[in-house]
């Protein structure tokens, strides 16, 4: 399989230091399982997904393609947007009235 998903649980679930079988115990998946979704041997479905997310205290998040790269440079900056002068923008309504 080919996608950024299965590195990012075996991330998040290090970051929180976690275990596979602590993932396991509160997912019902066993850590085999686990382990083979994280290394990419193991297609997962959604609900699958979800579950280890939830576990985990995140959220699965579906957007439109034409979304994903701002919302992945929001992420990247930590919620820190930038216009092209480099000056920070605001996300909230705009105020130049």
């Amino acid at each position: 399989m080919d996608s950024f998903i299965p590195p990012a649980l075996r991330r998040q679930r290090n970051q929180r230091r976690l275990t596979l079988e602590a993932v396991s115990g509160a997912t019902g998946m066993s850590p085999q399982h686990l382990s083979e979704i994280e290394s990419g041997k193991r297609d997962p479905r959604l609900s699958s997904i979800e579950r280890i997310a939830e576990a985990m205290g995140l959220s699965v998040m579906l957007v439109p393609d034409h979304m994903a790269p701002e919302i992945r440079r929001y992420i990247a900056t930590q919620g820190r947007v930038y216009t092209t002068h480099g000056l920070p923008r605001t996300s909230g309504p705009d105020h130049d009235t």
